[in-house]
């Protein structure tokens, strides 16, 4: 050994022996030890499953440790969408609806210590789905919403995952035929038994004018076998071409034809619909929908395709309110354009429990179509509400015209409706335009009133009373004649009958039944306190008598 090193051995053998005889208290520190940084360290990593299609999510997570200090994680991935969860080390995976060929799905995640080191894992995952022939389009992954990040055009179905909301950010996502083939399916759909559409706009562009059958039939979203809504969206443009015949492209589709499973509810909400080819918005089967505030825009008379605005088939149950229909129409005379076609029977369930309330109906061939083959006598379920909405048609442009139809005479109730214009004028084209047109084979048999009973203070005026001409099977028959306004009963000296919601004017004694409605409505008040029986009567018809209340 040489001098050179034998003098720091020396130094320290002095340190231990100072040490080892009692050190004064204030020499030299302690020396510490600062073991060096390492990596950190993945334990137990998971995912489930690891073998997925379109519109397939999955939950990882890692679990990892390092010797002091906090962790932060990196998620990334070779194909479609990662989220991360407030917890760091996990992450949701979504898949995108198609995978270009040389693409290979993972999700790496990374995870790195306060001290710069990190380490990774790489979780597989094998694909199942078609292969792209375009890049699929761009999203942004959270807890229970797909977001998209841009306008993007697909030649394939974009799947909407298992309970998550489909959230368009006010972009619009174009469907294109893919190299050598077709558009098929819907440009978005669901993939589980519940999703949500919201704030997208979906259109179409240069499709071929080539005709698809049964699930390849062009929608553009469709809810199958689902609950959930379809909000604030519009479609628009959603066709084969100008002139296409082709009995599809479908604006929003919600359909069950599944009637053990369900029924699947769904709330189609201020939506537009626009330039689609063969229906705005179609409810079908075993569901139950609400229609309420949307515009749907048929585009006015073509002579390739008659237009449906709103179809409701196949044992739909639907409410239907405050929605903005026109523009169906259809110049030939083998068919018609309608606003709002109400389906079933022969063979198809019967549309039940239908409420038509509160639309506006413009220049559509038929306004509201019920075309349900309810038997005879019409099966009750299939009566249907319609009430209360404006049906409007300035011109005539087929050889069929009618605000209001029920082909088969289901005994619906249609009241206080409001009609108007030419194209629903019976003096227009006589047996050509008709304001309302119910066919049944039995004449008019009894009196009814549409309205419940009052309880009204002595001295006010009364709500509005309705009473329609019918006939056995509850169907509106307009009869001609003179029909009488009566009361008998305690109060029945004070009662005086008026056409004004206020009472005004001089007191009824009859009313008109012959109108398109077959209806009347009138008011009524009384100077006493007491029951009173309001009675409606004329002609061989049934009296309609009904028991009011002056407090």
């Amino acid at each position: 050994m040489s001098r050179v090193d034998v003098r720091p051995l020396s130094l320290l053998v002095l340190g231990w022996a100072l040490g080892a005889t009692g050190c004064d208290e204030h020499g030299a520190p302690p020396v510490t030890y600062d073991p060096p940084a390492v990596a950190p360290s993945i334990e137990v990593s998971s995912a489930a499953p690891a073998s997925v299609g379109p519109g397939e999510v999955l939950s990882l997570e890692v679990s990892a440790t390092v010797s002091r200090g906090t962790l932060s994680y990196a998620w990334t991935t070779t194909a479609g969408t990662v989220g991360t969860r407030a917890s760091g080390n996990e992450a949701l995976w979504t898949s995108p609806s198609c995978l270009p060929g040389d693409v290979t799905p993972s999700v790496t995640v990374t995870v790195t210590s306060d001290a710069g080191l990190s380490a990774s894992h790489t979780f597989p995952i094998t694909w199942t789905g078609p292969a792209c022939t375009r890049a699929p389009c761009s999203f942004s992954l959270e807890e229970g919403r797909l977001a998209l990040a841009a306008d993007c055009t697909t030649d394939s179905t974009l799947f909407v995952p298992e309970g998550y909301g489909f959230d368009g950010a006010g972009h619009t996502v174009t469907a294109v035929d893919p190299p050598g083939g077709a558009f098929t399916g819907a440009v978005i759909r669901n993939r589980g038994g519940t999703a949500r559409v919201h704030g997208v706009t979906v259109t179409t562009s240069g499709l071929k004018d080539q005709c698809q059958t049964g699930a390849a039939k062009l929608r553009g979203i469709l809810l199958e076998g689902a609950s959930g809504e379809v909000v604030d969206s519009e479609v628009s443009g959603l066709g084969k071409g100008t002139t296409s015949g082709c009995q599809e492209g479908f604006g929003i589709e919600v359909r069950n034809d599944d009637a053990s499973r369900g029924p699947f509810r769904v709330d189609v909400l201020r939506n537009r619909v626009s330039a689609f080819q063969k229906v705005g918005i179609l409810a079908t089967g075993a569901v139950e929908v609400t229609l309420a505030d949307n515009t749907v825009e048929g585009g006015g008379p073509v002579d390739h395709i008659a237009r449906n605005g709103i179809q409701v088939s196949n044992g739909a149950r639907a409410r239907v309110t405050g929605n903005r229909v026109s523009g169906n129409a259809y110049t030939r005379a083998d068919t018609t354009g309608t606003g709002l076609l109400v389906s079933g029977g022969a063979g198809a369930p019967l549309v039940t429990g239908l409420v038509v309330e509160g639309n506006t109906f413009t220049d559509n061939d038929i306004g509201i179509y019920l075309s349900q083959d309810a038997g005879e006598p019409p099966d009750a379920s299939a009566r249907a509400r319609i009430a209360g909405n404006v049906l409007q048609h300035g011109s005539v442009s087929n050889p069929y015209q009618a605000a209001i139809a029920d082909y088969y005479g289901t005994g619906s109730l249609i009241t206080s409706n409001d009609l108007s214009g030419a194209g629903y004028d019976p003096a227009t084209v006589p047996d050509g335009t008709f304001a309302v047109d119910v066919y049944t084979p039995h004449p008019a048999s009894k009196l009814a009133f549409l309205t419940s009973a009052y309880g009204v203070a002595a001295g006010a005026c009364s709500g509005k009373v309705t009473v329609q001409s019918q006939d056995k099977d509850g169907n509106l028959v307009p009869s001609v004649g003179t029909f009488s306004l009566t009361a008998s009963g305690p109060a029945a000296p004070g009662v005086t009958f008026h056409a004004q919601p206020d009472c005004s004017g001089a007191a009824l004694t009859t009313v008109d039944l012959s109108t398109a409605q077959a209806e009347a409505a009138f008011y009524f008040k009384s100077s006493q306190p007491g029951a009173v029986t309001v009675e409606v009567s004329g002609g061989s018809l049934t009296m309609a008598s009904q028991v009011q209340a002056i407090q």
